[in-house]
């Protein structure tokens, strides 16, 4: 079972992602930023203060200007998307010698690469643990975590209102 300890090991450093992002794209402040990650200032502010550099946010940041999210979280790795490289399973299109933002769909099946239902059951257990260590320590954290969880996925928010 994983600790609270490992957990934290996967935490991105905010300041030297945002560098590499300003040095890499036309991003030069939070606003700029937030038009790309549909965040708002105060929001990427309360991040910078945390530290924390969401990877879904290096994903999107990534996907617009044709980054490895890898190397805008960490810096290691290639710097351009195997798309812009020509390379891996998908494949990119270049119109006028730019490279344009359409991927096909992969060469691997998908069923290669979904997690067993075993992989899955693991998982919901590891995070329902955390869940509840977070409870014990705040209780208003699962409150925090249910609304972070909202936003970095509207459509469960979407879904959510369906059972109601």
């Amino acid at each position: 079972m994983s600790t609270r300890k490992d957990i934290k090991k996967y935490k991105n450093n905010f300041a030297a992602a945002w560098g590499r992002i300003k040095k890499e794209t036309s991003i030069s402040n939070f606003n700029g930023l937030g038009e790309v990650i549909g965040k708002t200032q105060p929001s990427i502010s309360a991040r910078k203060k945390a530290g924390d550099f969401p990877i879904e946010w290096a994903y999107l940041v990534a996907m617009e200007y044709n980054l490895s999210p890898e190397w805008v979280l960490t810096g290691e790795g290639s710097k351009c998307t195997a798309i812009q490289e020509g390379k891996s399973g998908y494949q990119g299109s270049v119109v006028d010698g730019e490279p344009k933002n359409e991927v096909s769909e992969p060469t691997e099946k998908y069923e290669e690469i979904l997690p067993s239902e075993e992989e899955r059951d693991r998982f919901l257990d590891l995070l329902k643990t955390w869940l509840l260590e977070l409870e014990q320590d705040d209780p208003k954290r699962i409150y925090w975590f249910e609304c972070a969880f909202e936003d970095s996925f509207p459509e469960f928010k979407e879904w959510k209102k369906t059972l109601e």
